[in-house]
């Protein structure tokens, strides 16, 4: 696959490779230099698919971890102060 550097140093990934990788706009890319390679790693937690339920988008469980109605709502609360 090739791509092109811009003037400002910028290359973009092409789509194909984000939606496989899961990057969405934000992503935060290790940027690593071996020998004359560049190696871009993703920066990423659990990998999460998004799903839909009853026509609504889900994300897919984490395994072992448990959200709670009242954990929802302290995040909630704390995103409005």
């Amino acid at each position: 696959m090739l791509v092109t550097i811009d003037r400002a140093g910028r290359v973009v990934i092409p789509k194909d490779v984000r939606e496989r990788l899961m990057l969405a706009a934000d992503a935060e890319l290790e940027v690593d230099v071996e020998g004359d390679s560049i190696r871009l790693t993703p920066r990423v937690g659990p990998r999460r698919r998004v799903g839909e339920v009853d026509g609504l988008p889900v994300l897919e469980p984490i395994e072992g971890m448990i959200v709670t109605d009242v954990d929802v709502q302290r995040w909630r609360d704390a995103d409005q102060r």
